[in-house]
């Protein structure tokens, strides 16, 4: 039996091989960075103006004939002293200008422009190559494409991209009380819940998940799934069968299929049950049936993984310290990661307990927006007590 941070290591061990793919841009959301990015200009590669105003040429005039009036994208050539032209915000500023004065800094009376303050040399022109230098540095390998991201990557022009393939992954549900969704409910049975929780959370990290099916509690099913899987698919993931019941035969299918297996049970709940094993080609996790216990290992196990497998070097937890509000229940044999209804007050974190936390009950997760670790040896707590938080938006960004 593992502990929490036992086994987030032995899964960080695992060796990822991910190939890369040049992609365009614009298909480019949500990938992840195969190479350092660079910058191939100057940028501004042009003297540009800072405001809509006057670029004048002689820094201790008060009044400048205007010759020209430059568009945002005209070349406006040079100009000479006492002359000025006018430009606009991000417009081409003309060689020779040594400022550019605000419109409503300026007065203009028959093509002349007074100005009677001090002229600082360089005032509202973005120079050359001040914000990057050719070669600079934009985007590290290893970043996720995100909002910022795209857009700074778009702004510096770069057309294709060199991105981490996605992982190929698979998974299926073992049981023979489950239902589909589109199933007549039937009393002592369950919908397939674990199903959607990983093919929406996937989903949302960019990776297309393979549903195979809901297997049935025999041991010939569940070892032809694994064995066909394993052919195709990097990551399979199967919730249920794990455990020391008359019916789980997957540790058993694994052993047989010669896989090997690195982690078998922890000591957090909900979910000590976990399963974690690699083959030649694939990795398998192992999850527990009961959709609490399967939501919770797989943000604590699987998302990591997953992010890890695409290439991302951010794909450790960010927890966060918060406190307790209210009591809240553990045993102290055990690190408990319960769900939390967190609030954000005055800039603190707050946690409050979602009333039950055992096992079997799922509802309350609706209301939930994270994980709160009361760590073994501590057992009960109560309000004040200060732990780590896992949010779950946080984990999915």
């Amino acid at each position: 039996m593992l502990k929490f941070e036992e086994a987030l290591k032995k899964i960080f061990e695992i060796e990822t091989f991910i190939d890369c793919e040049e992609i365009h841009i614009k298909n480019s959301f949500g990938r992840v960075v195969a190479e350092d990015v660079f910058t191939d200009r100057m940028f501004p590669d042009v003297q540009k103006s800072a405001v809509d105003g006057y670029a004048v040429c002689g820094g201790n005039l008060d009044r400048f004939k205007l010759v020209k009036t430059s568009g945002i994208t005209d070349i406006p050539g040079s100009i000479s002293v006492g002359e000025a032209v006018f430009v606009m915000t991000g417009g081409m500023v003309p060689e020779g200008a040594v400022a550019v004065l605000r419109v409503e800094d300026c007065r203009v009376e028959n093509n002349l422009i007074f100005y009677n303050k001090k002229i600082n040399p360089g005032e509202n022109i973005n120079q050359i190559g001040e914000e990057s230098k050719k070669g600079e540095l934009i985007v590290k390998k290893g970043t996720i494409v995100n909002e910022r991201v795209f857009s700074a990557l778009a702004y510096a022009g770069v057309k294709k991209l060199n991105v981490f393939c996605l992982p190929k992954v698979a998974f299926f549900t073992t049981g023979d009380e489950i239902l589909n969704i589109e199933d007549e409910y039937r009393p002592g049975f369950i919908f397939n819940t674990n199903r959607y929780i990983f093919e929406k959370i996937a989903k949302k990290m960019g990776i297309e998940v393979i549903f195979y099916g809901n297997i049935k509690d025999d041991e010939e099913s569940i070892s032809k799934a694994i064995h066909e899987l394993s052919k195709n698919y990097d990551i399979l993931v199967t919730s249920g069968g794990i455990s020391m019941g008359k019916y789980d035969f997957v540790k058993k299918v694994l052993n047989e299929q010669n896989y090997e297996v690195l982690i078998n049970k922890t000591s957090i709940k909900p979910g000590s049950p976990l399963m974690v094993a690699q083959g030649e080609k694939s990795v398998i996790f192992g999850l527990p049936g009961y959709p609490a216990a399967f939501l919770t290992n797989m943000f604590l196990y699987l998302i990591p993984f997953l992010k890890k497998s695409m290439g991302r070097k951010d794909f450790d937890h960010k927890f966060l310290k918060s406190k307790l509000k209210g009591s809240m229940h553990s045993r102290a044999n055990s690190d408990y990661f319960n769900r939390a209804i967190v609030e954000l007050s005055n800039g603190k974190l707050f946690v409050y307990d979602a009333n039950s936390q055992k096992t079997s009950h799922f509802l309350n997760f609706a209301n939930c927006n994270g994980l709160f670790r009361i760590p073994e040896g501590v057992g009960d707590v109560d309000e004040g007590f200060e732990g780590d938080l896992l949010l779950f938006d946080l984990e999915l960004s």
